[in-house]
């Protein structure tokens, strides 16, 4: 028979250990508890302005991967195209800056200075724009595809991604540096635009390379330009519009991750190192570089000068040759 000191240090041991078995019961992760205030503590969205299965849509899903990961929370990619982008941007833009909405961003999404609306968190990449036809036009240079168009005005056209997307932009700038008239469809995202090239049913596109990488190597367009100083590694036979003669001709679109104006900056530097992590790790970078994507990283001051530069570049396009954006 226990004494009574055994008995007493027993039924200690028993509360201790019903005591932290309660203890663990009850206990609920910081970032899981909806009533704290630390972040996150409920799904991530993050608004893409394009269709799935685009260059901006992979890598939103790449990074909403990465983010679960680390963060323990879900995230979703939601795809919101339409109006070239801005659509998807307003819904941002109104989203609670509490961290839990993030958005995708472009050069043709940010052309006007979004500031008063969005926190930078920091660019993903960006990819030079080229000149691609359909096999059927008779021009294997961009020279001759010039001349071809010129004597036929009015008869080719071109698609885009979207009226005040870069596709869009970079086609009207070519357009007016090379003189010639072409007519502007805009699609709902890039893939139905390549869809109708490798069609017949339009001529010629100005995409930027990820989009266009599978179709080029399946000889199913034919790439005649690249609007870019630096040779690509990914494209290395492809002339650069520099050595052709046209060293204004130069375009990339690049991809941001951006937040809501309010959100708090403790999030947007946790955001950032995350991001950061993410773009430097060989996974990440091989997995674009199969897109056709050279991953680029840029410091935020960097990118925020940068971005500033092209929205003035831009800006001044759509005020030159008067363009109506939506």
């Amino acid at each position: 028979m226990p004494s009574l000191e055994e008995s007493i240090m027993s039924l200690a041991r028993r509360h201790l250990i019903l005591g932290c078995a309660a203890a663990a019961a009850n206990a609920v992760p910081s970032w899981a508890d909806p009533s704290s205030n630390i972040w996150p503590n409920k799904t991530i969205v993050i608004l893409v302005p394009f269709p799935a299965g685009g260059s901006a849509d992979l890598s939103a899903r790449l990074l909403a991967e990465h983010l679960k990961t680390v963060l323990g929370q879900p995230v979703v990619v939601e795809n919101k195209p339409g109006a070239g982008g801005n659509l998807a941007a307003a819904e941002a833009a109104r989203a609670q800056g509490d961290g839990q909405t993030l958005f995708i961003g472009t050069n043709g999404t940010q052309t006007n200075d979004p500031t008063a609306d969005f926190t930078a968190i920091g660019m993903m990449w960006s990819a030079p724009h080229l000149v691609v036809v359909h096999p059927a036009i008779p021009a294997r240079s961009l020279d001759s595809f010039i001349a071809y168009a010129r004597a036929r005005p009015g008869e080719l056209s071109y698609g885009s991604s979207g009226i005040g997307s870069s596709t869009h932009l970079f086609g009207e700038m070519f357009k007016a540096r090379t003189g010639i008239d072409m007519v502007h469809v805009p699609y709902r995202g890039q893939a139905a635009a390549l869809e109708d090239l490798i069609g017949g049913r339009i001529a010629a596109m100005f995409p930027i390379v990820p989009d266009v990488i599978a179709s080029i190597r399946a000889d199913q367009v034919r790439a005649l330009a690249l609007a870019a100083n630096s040779a690509s590694a990914i494209l290395p036979d492809v002339s650069r519009m520099p050595q052709l003669g046209y060293p204004d001709l130069i375009a990339s679109a690049w991809v941001a991750l951006y937040a809501p104006a309010p959100t708090p900056a403790s999030i947007i530097k946790r955001l950032r190192a995350r991001l950061d992590a993410l773009l430097g790790s060989y996974a990440f970078v091989e997995r674009m570089k199969q897109e056709g994507i050279e991953v680029e990283r840029k410091r935020i001051d960097e990118f925020v000068a940068f971005a500033q530069q092209e929205r003035g570049r831009w800006a001044k396009l759509i005020e030159t040759l008067k363009l109506q954006i939506e």
